[in-house]
């Protein structure tokens, strides 16, 4: 094959692959690693999230009353 029809091949074969996105979860308060573990992998097989995302996990926890003064 001529190396023009691979490369036409190729674009054509990366148009439709399934994009990778990227999925975000925060950490609720008082959960552990395995519980947004299993949130990650419920979310999978509910079919929300595709095992080829890029996962992110955010934790945040509210200040203090009065811890900004």
């Amino acid at each position: 094959m001529k190396a023009s029809t691979l490369r036409k091949a190729d674009r054509i074969a990366k148009n439709r692959a399934p994009k990778r996105r990227m999925r975000f979860f925060w950490w609720e308060l008082n959960e552990t690693r395995e519980q947004l573990d299993a949130r990650i992998r419920a979310s999978i097989a509910s079919g929300k999230t595709s095992p080829n995302d890029r996962i992110v996990t955010f934790t945040w926890t509210r200040p203090e009353d009065g811890a900004d003064d």
